[in-house]
């Protein structure tokens, strides 16, 4: 992982609620690093915090697994 700022972006489409992480460097919604579906706004919220915070502790414990987006 670079320095790279990651942003996160919560979107709903109909029933479902989406979450993804891009960086600074291609923020399209077509490729992010990292995405899920939700049931519910806070789930994404979470879901995407998390991520977030998984890419930090990735950065500095190079053994700690990345947690798999769920639905």
């Amino acid at each position: 992982m670079n320095d790279n700022q990651l942003h996160a972006r919560i979107f709903r489409t109909l029933d479902e609620w989406y979450a993804d992480v891009d960086d600074e460097l291609d923020p399209q919604p077509d490729n992010p690093l990292w995405y899920g579906s939700y049931s519910s706004q806070h789930a994404a919220i979470e879901a995407a915090c998390e991520r977030l915070a998984a890419f930090h502790r990735a950065r500095t414990d190079h053994n700690h697994p990345l947690p798999q987006a769920t639905a």
